[in-house]
């Protein structure tokens, strides 16, 4: 059985993430862990006399949600299990996604507009646990996945983040592939990562697309994939430098910025 994690946010409703979640775990039958950091921001720390029993407060409050997740659960006929526990919020996603296949949470683009690459946001995502997958506020839909677009360019992390897709795959009605390896490898002599022949060895049936230098940015990658009605479009993130993604801007950034359909993102 698959094993998905939701990062609950207790100062948003998430509709769009519960609604995608609940039905891709329902699609794979997979257990669903509804999971919340119970945490102080660093300035409450600071003004609160008392913070350790705020902090208390919030944490019983916060287990007190099980009853609301269960709920949730049977509603959507889905096995699922509710978790809270004590610390800063990527630090308690980090660890315990080390023992799922896949992390859902909220695509913040609040977060994702901050210029430095050490936002919660960014910190989750560098951690080497498990895959993320982001869902934009905005997302509509809630039959699960369905159409994947694959951004391809050879690396290792977007490697990882196919890999990490495979059961998503699986169970897929349309794969596309956009595939920007042919001009970016043509003269390296690194080693060549065939993704045409996993994808046969897997059963996998693809449609493929270059990418043109001129299509190879965030933009017209999101727009490939919308205009194919993707409902997730996997990618590995930090292409280049971690810092330079964040500073210069890039296919990582602008996607986590502008993206309005589920990313599947994974660094190496």
């Amino acid at each position: 059985m698959l094993e998905f994690i939701v990062d609950i946010d207790p100062e948003h409703d998430d509709v769009a993430l519960l609604r995608f979640a609940f039905a891709l775990a329902r699609q794979h039958g997979a257990h669903l862990t509804g999971l919340q950091a119970v945490t102080l921001s660093t300035a409450e720390v600071m003004v609160m006399p008392d913070a350790m029993l705020v902090l208390e407060e919030r944490e019983q409050a916060a287990r007190g949600r099980r009853d609301w997740w269960r709920e949730l659960c049977r509603r959507h006929g889905v096995e699922g299990s509710w978790e809270a526990h004590r610390g800063l919020h990527e630090a308690v996603l980090s660890r315990r996604a080390s023992l799922a296949d896949l992390v859902l949470g909220r695509l913040a683009r609040e977060a994702a507009r901050l210029t430095s690459g050490l936002n919660p946001l960014g910190r989750v995502l560098s951690t080497e646990a498990a895959p993320m997958l982001l869902v934009p506020d905005q997302w509509p839909g809630e039959n699960g996945v369905h159409k994947v677009t694959i951004a391809w360019n050879g690396s290792t992390e977007a490697a990882r983040a196919v890999r990490a897709a495979a059961p998503l795959l699986l169970r897929a009605d349309e794969i596309v592939v956009l595939d920007g390896v042919s001009r970016i490898q043509a003269n390296e002599r690194r080693i060549r990562l065939a993704l045409d022949r996993w994808l046969e060895r897997h059963a996998l049936r693809a449609q493929w697309e270059t990418l043109d230098e001129e299509d190879d940015n965030g933009q017209s990658i999101h727009d490939r994939a919308r205009g194919h009605g993707a409902d997730l479009l996997v990618m590995g993130a930090w292409g280049h430098s971690r810092m330079n993604e964040w500073l210069l801007g890039g296919v990582t950034r602008h996607l986590l910025q502008h993206s309005e359909m589920p990313l599947l993102v994974v660094e190496a």
